[in-house]
């Protein structure tokens, strides 16, 4: 203060300039250590948690659902009673009706249990946690700290009625989004507590909710597509699902989901002719890493969804040996005596056609693998696929995943998938399966057609869910590109809507002159990786 000018109007002049520079180097400190904060990925990890946490308090409307009789749909609906196996139900454009109903006890034993969060999830290269051992179940939703118990509901599934049906919801993004509506995906496990319940056979069905996919085919679309590659993958057929819960509410319209088949023993024995195929759902990037001898250590992260031998078990760990530790040539010997060379060309083909990053191919998640007992050696089988046609949106540009690299088309490190594509019988398969598929079934025309043809059986069913929705469904399948910037924040339900039919004119020309060696794919990189 002794040095401020003594005059009135000069100290006062003078205090003014003291309190405006303090302000300002107050707002620059603070934004210097926000920006520092932001390097830590652990900081990182929490912020994002907590965006997601309290973000997802406020879904968009449409995730709500229609309370009352507000159902405009006048459509074709199935009669569950009529059918008697499944393929009756999966098929790609049926509707079935599923209503959903809970006590009040029920319905607070479905409510997501919190459990101790991983810290740190967030990794510098970019990636990401995805196990949590407090959990139950992999999963970003287990790692943030909420775990999904089974409750039991009274399930009415196109006519055929189970009044103890199991029921839990399920997802990671597809939940974390609509933390506080009713609109969760749902998994049905209508024999769980009544042994011989059934329905067309089948004992567990998936409900996914749509949140993450405004196209809402994305899932129908790909499935479809890897069945035509010669590849085994779940069907689907939509539904529209109400849901009852006694003294809160009476049979809301939650809206259009999407039914997916569960991969399990009894699916797989219909795939593959035989009992006994042992089916896993890893979660790792680091796929067939040696962890030992003891099979503790990939129970988790490998995930048997059938009961497996220890034979199997060692077939597990046989291959992470191999991949681990074999010398180049020792590999490109041994391999396909431990993979289906043909199969996994033909699967991995169809996932770099689809720019499907929320994958094997980035996320080191959704995808299940299995062990044929005929052969004794792994295929691969996808899962979900609503990020799939290039529009994942938290990697890269819509135009870079259109032009993404078929020579290196995982993310960051892939040792599996490395030593794969180094194999040069397999790259040879590999190559041979674009071309088949860019020949026979990833043609624009054809998919167009498809596109068209499944929109047409959707567009009613979306109508009645969310005018909202209706009209990014609009654009999903429009013919014609719109204007405008392709990219926005992956979190805000506002972002750009992705097209079909661009991504596909685009993927099957980018995709051929790269194998003709006309053009060069793009290497996509994790935010975070150098």
């Amino acid at each position: 203060m002794r040095l401020l000018p003594k005059a009135g109007w000069k100290r006062w002049l003078a205090l003014i300039g003291v309190v405006i520079g303090s302000v300002f180097g107050f707002f620059v400190l603070l934004i210097i250590g926000i920006w520092a904060a932001f390097q830590s990925p652990r900081f990182q990890g929490w912020f994002f948690q907590q965006m997601i946490v309290r973000g997802a308090s406020a879904p968009p409307e449409e995730m709500h659902g229609h309370p009352g009789p507000t159902p405009t749909y006048a459509g074709p609906i199935g009669d569950a009673r009529l059918v008697k196996s499944a393929g009756e139900i999966f098929g790609t454009t049926n509707v079935w009706n599923v209503h959903l109903q809970f006590s009040e006890p029920q319905w607070a034993g479905i409510q997501s249990q919190r459990v101790r969060s991983v810290p740190n999830w967030m990794k510098p290269d970019g990636s990401v946690q995805l196990r949590n051992t407090n959990a139950t179940r992999n999963g970003l939703a287990g790692v943030l700290g909420f775990d999904f118990p089974w409750s039991t509901g009274r399930v009415d599934f196109a006519g055929v009625i189970i009044t103890n049906a199991g029921v839990r919801f399920k997802g990671n993004g597809t939940y974390l989004g609509v933390l506080q509506s009713y609109r969760k995906s749902f998994k049905l496990d209508v024999g769980k507590y009544s042994k011989d319940a059934r329905i067309a056979g089948r004992s567990q069905f998936n409900l996914g909710n749509l949140s993450a996919d405004l196209t809402c085919l994305s899932d129908t679309l790909a499935y479809e597509l890897f069945r035509d590659a010669g590849v085994a993958a779940p069907r689907t057929a939509f539904a529209r699902v109400f849901l009852g819960i006694d003294g809160l509410e009476t049979n809301r319209l939650l809206g259009l989901y999407v039914l997916v088949e569960n991969p399990d023993a009894q699916w797989a024995k219909q795939q593959f002719g035989e009992p006994g195929v042992a089916l896993f759902k890893p979660v790792t990037y680091e796929l067939f890493a040696d962890l030992g001898t003891n099979w503790a250590a990939y129970d988790g992260i490998y995930d048997p969804k059938t009961d497996i031998t220890p034979a199997q078990q060692e077939r597990v760990m046989g291959l992470s040996r191999l991949v681990t530790h074999a010398s180049d040539n020792d590999f490109a010997r041994q391999v396909a005596e431990w993979v289906d060379l043909d199969q996994f060309a033909r699967f991995l083909a169809t996932e770099v056609l689809l720019s499907n990053y929320d994958g094997i191919l980035s996320n080191g998640q959704n995808f299940l693998m299995y062990l044929d007992p005929r052969t004794n050696r792994f295929g691969f089988i996808p899962w979900d696929l609503d990020h799939s046609w290039g529009e994942f949106p938290f990697l890269g540009s819509a135009e870079q995943r259109e032009h993404a690299s078929i020579r290196k088309p995982w993310v960051g490190t892939n040792r599996f998938l490395e030593r794969m594509m180094s194999v040069e019988a397999f790259n040879q398969r590999y190559r041979q399966q674009l071309y088949r598929l860019l020949d026979t079934v990833f043609i624009p025309e054809r998919l167009n057609r498809r596109v068209d043809e499944v929109a047409a059986a959707a567009r009613p069913l979306v109508a009645e869910w969310s005018p909202q929705r209706l009209a990014k469904f609009e654009v999903a399948v429009a013919s014609e590109p719109v204007g405008g910037p392709r990219d926005g924040n992956p979190m805000d339900p506002n972002r750009p809507v992705w097209q079909f039919k661009r991504f596909i004119a685009t993927r099957a020309e980018n995709v051929r002159a790269q194998l003709d060696g006309k053009a060069e794919g793009i290497e996509l990189t994790r935010q975070g990786s150098r």
